[in-house]
């Protein structure tokens, strides 16, 4: 193709094609490479997501469809859009961006990783490279006739056959045991471990290669070597040392690194790959062992990978994998022959691998199935063995037809990594393992903090924490249930009624849920635990638990949001807690509209476009739909206004959410809150002893978009069940029925009386109004606790015209939802109807 050496002064008005080279102005044709490589990626991205496919695949499929195998047989493709005097100019930045990656790989190395058991790391790394290295030399035979290179010297050859045979791709790994919530469990702490102790010892392998492969004669490969070992330890006893000084000096540990600590820590990075070039060994060398010597302390290695992680693999690397696209043509595996090499080859990675791992893992007492998952998992590949590959191609070790023999093996072996770990190592055993690990046990921390009473149970409740803003509305609803489990009337009761009314002793599980993004920052603060330690949500929890005298345990979880709802369940079922509190945090919208009575109907726009965000609705949903506990979602609106609420009310319609509710209501009776609980019960005529039937009072109204309150009658069939509740709630003295107060088992104190929750009887026929009086007098720091009341047989209303919020919450919560009080949605759990079980 014809290349220009002048760009025209008018540029595209004065008729120049863009996509024509230009070497004076070589960054029109790569903003086009670039984004068409970029976009590529991302779109094949998706549904490889789906498969739960690492990024990497999609970016070399990406290369190689870009490439010469698919995209380049479209005529005049390849000399429009990739012209063979543009591939330097891509192929420079490629470079620095690979530079710059293997320095964020050198950032994730940490050495306590290793620390944490030596010996199964050490056997589990040694055995797992030991064997396959030997059956890629075995291998490298055939390979290296198929070849047919007598320019390549065979030691070498076989060399890099068994490091690409045996190496294991640790970012990948650590990402994909993210993924698949294995990193706390035994199999991920040992895979972690020793896939950082393989894949450190395969770069030092790769460099000696490398070192052989570009000297001259076998002593001056050695002098490369040994320069390569004394920079490294220049790095590591003098820079190192340094840096850190440094890093004191600017506070960067505190308070993230400052510019002066980033500019000197890039100039590091270009200086150290600088160095390891020139001597004699790749760049990207250079790159690792600057990210090595970077401080883990107080996660000031996590700060700076946030800061350079997104350049790097969004634009840099599927740059590089684009170009190894571009040398890769599956159009030469076009020999049975060659496909019996492809099979072999697989094969010979796999089975060296998975046995030597496999047979480390059993020897270090874990059973078969844990043996084999850790197997599976230290065959990954992924991106770290394309590099090698790539390196070994550009050095002439790999011709076209083995270089692409490889590729096929790297993809194969990666892709198969997580398919094999589902069913290997499935949840369900996974909990399973757990449960028979932690019987065999002593008792949690928490529960060993302080003797019971006699009469004394524990109220086990269980917090999400996703967000900082959330934290504070459920500090002021924990505070409530605290302080009526604390109180002298609830000790009052229980004196009476010991069975009815125990003890309570409130128990806190603090679930801190932080989303797994596709950075690798990410993956880095789950492996480090200052990091975690010092997260400000936790930390202002603990901080208030102490203050509160609340027994609290934590636990932090980082995942995709798409596995959150799973979290939620598996841990309140693990930890066998009483209920679980969703917190739903709303857009910032003003709530200080006054309630009309397209409100009250639950059409209001204004609540729909407020309360509609999709994804925090199906976390709630999905745990409301999974989770065999009681699940409370706070709404909040204003909660942390003041101390305490002034009012909470309780419309009660009929169910067993509605009781649920109402258990709610009455655990956070404190002496600073007035609860209502409004029963709504169906009119009675006297006519021929036959009742109405709510069906008439909506007759005129059949618009199946409007979520009435008659249309949730049609759920009360258990009008016994919930009169047998309010008339033990009263006789009991817990409740009194407007002013109706029975005696025979209240304290005669009059102000006790008075701050009795009290219950007003309202017929059916009065609702909008009865709700319309309640909403107008209601503020922000009140709270409406409410039943979901899902009515499943109606789906053809639920489903029109109805906000994500009224689908997730229930009906009577999108009737009131626009109100300005804040609102607690209670779903009790599966058969929870012993009506006595409200203490």
């Amino acid at each position: 193709m014809p290349v220009n050496h002048t760009a025209p002064q008018g540029g595209v008005l004065s008729g120049a094609n863009p996509a024509t080279f230009n070497s004076t102005d070589p960054i029109v044709l790569f903003v086009i490479q670039a984004t068409i490589i970029i976009v590529t990626c991302r779109l094949l991205a998706i549904p490889l997501a789906k498969l739960k496919q690492p990024r990497v695949i999609a970016e070399v499929l990406g290369g190689i469809i870009l490439g010469p195998s698919v995209m380049g047989r479209i005529p005049n493709y390849m000399d429009t859009i990739f012209p063979t005097a543009s591939l330097p100019y891509l192929n420079l930045i490629a470079t620095i961006g690979l530079v710059f990656f293997l320095f964020q790989v050198g950032l994730e190395v940490d050495v306590k990783l290793i620390k944490r058991d030596v010996r199964k790391s050490l056997t589990v790394g040694i055995m797992g490279m030991a064997l396959p290295f030997a059956m890629g030399v075995a291998v490298s035979y055939g390979l290296y006739r198929l070849q047919n290179d007598p320019t390549i010297p065979f030691g070498s050859y076989l060399l890099f056959l068994g490091v690409a045979m045996s190496i294991t791709a640790f970012p990948v790994l650590a990402r994909i045991l993210a993924e698949l919530r294995l990193l706390k469990t035994s199999v991920g702490a040992i895979t972690m471990s020793a896939g950082l102790l393989n894949d450190c010892t395969a770069w030092v392998l790769l460099a000696l290669v490398v070192a052989l492969l570009n000297a001259s004669g076998g002593l001056t490969a050695l002098w490369v070597f040994l320069c390569a070992i004394a920079f490294s330890l220049l790095l590591i006893f003098i820079v190192g040392p340094l840096y850190h000084r440094l890093c004191l000096h600017t506070g960067s540990y505190d308070n993230g690194p400052t510019p002066l600590v980033m500019t000197v820590t890039l100039l590091m990075v270009l200086i150290s790959a600088f160095v390891t070039d020139i001597i004699g060994i790749h760049p990207i060398f250079g790159g690792f062992l600057a990210g090595v010597i970077i401080p883990h302390e107080r996660g000031l290695a996590v700060k700076i990978t946030e800061k350079i992680e997104d350049i790097i693999n969004i634009v840099f690397l599927p740059l590089y994998f684009a170009l190894s696209g571009l040398k890769t043509q599956i159009g030469l595996l076009d020999t049975g022959e060659i496909w019996g090499y492809v099979f072999l080859v697989i094969f010979v990675a796999c089975f060296g691998k998975i046995t030597g791992c496999t047979a480390a893992a059993k020897i270090n007492g874990m059973n078969w199935r844990e043996s084999f998952t850790v197997g599976f998992l230290m065959n990954c590949k992924g991106l770290v063995e394309l590099i090698v590959l790539n390196i070994g191609k550009d050095a002439g070790v790999l011709n076209d037809q083995t270089f692409v023999i490889m590729v096929v093996m790297a993809i194969v072996t990666t892709c198969m990594t997580t398919p094999a770990v589902l069913w290997l190592y499935p949840e369900s055993y996974q909990r399973q393992r757990a449960r028979e690990l932690g019987e065999a046990g002593s008792k949690s921390p928490m529960e060993a903090i302080s003797p019971q009473e006699p009469n004394e149970e524990t109220y086990r409740l269980m917090v999400t924490l996703n967000k900082l803003e959330t934290v504070p509305a459920m500090m002021v609803l924990i505070q409530m249930l605290q302080h009526d489990a604390n109180s002298e009337r609830r000790r009052r009761r229980s004196h009476q009624h010991p069975q009815r009314w125990p003890l309570v002793q409130l128990q806190v599980h603090a679930l801190r849920l932080i989303e797994l993004t596709q950075r690798s920052s990410a993956v880095m603060k789950i492996q480090d635990s200052d990091t975690l330690e010092r997260d400000p949500v936790l930390s202002v929890f603990r901080t208030f638990a102490k203050l509160s005298g609340i027994r609290l345990q934590d636990d932090v979880n980082i995942t995709t949001p798409t596995e959150f709802p799973n979290v939620v369940t598996d841990t309140a079922q693990d930890e066998r807690v009483n209920a679980i509190i969703l917190p739903w945090q709303l857009l910032s919208k003003d709530w200080t509209g006054k309630v009309n009575e397209d409100l009250l109907e639950g059409s209001s726009e204004f609540s729909k476009e407020a309360m509609d965000g999709a994804r925090d609705a199906v976390f709630v949903r999905r745990v409301l739909e999974n989770s065999r506990h009681t699940v409370a979602v706070l709404v909040d609106r204003g909660y942390t206004k003041t101390a305490y609420s002034k009012t909470i009310l309780v419309p009660f319609i009929g169910g067993s959410d509605d009781r649920e509710a109402i258990k709610f209501a009455l655990r956070m009776q404190t002496d600073g809150a007035k609860i209502v609980i409004l029963r709504f019960v169906k009119e009675e005529l006297n006519q021929g002893n036959e009742k109405k039937s709510p069906h008439s009072n909506v007759a005129s109204s059949r618009n199946p978009s409007v979520l009435s309150i008659q249309t949730y009658l049609q759920e009360i069939d258990a009008v016994a069940s919930d009169q047998t509740f309010f008339d033990t709630l009263t006789e009991d003295g817990v409740i009194r029925d407007g002013h109706e107060v029975s005696h025979d088992t209240i304290p005669e104190h009059e102000e006790y009386i008075q701050d009795l929750p009290q219950c007003q009887t309202i017929k059916i026929t009065k609702v909008k109004q009865q709700i319309a009086t309640f909403v107008d007098g209601l503020q922000e720091s009140d709270l409406v606790i409410v039943g979901r009341r899902r009515l499943d047989t109606d789906k053809a209303t639920l489903e029109s015209g109805v906000s994500e919020a009224g689908k997730t919450l229930g009906g009577v919560a999108q009737i009131i939802m626009s109100m300005r009080a804040s609102l607690l949605v209670v779903q009790a759990a599966p058969g929870s109807e012993n009506i006595t079980e409200y203490a």
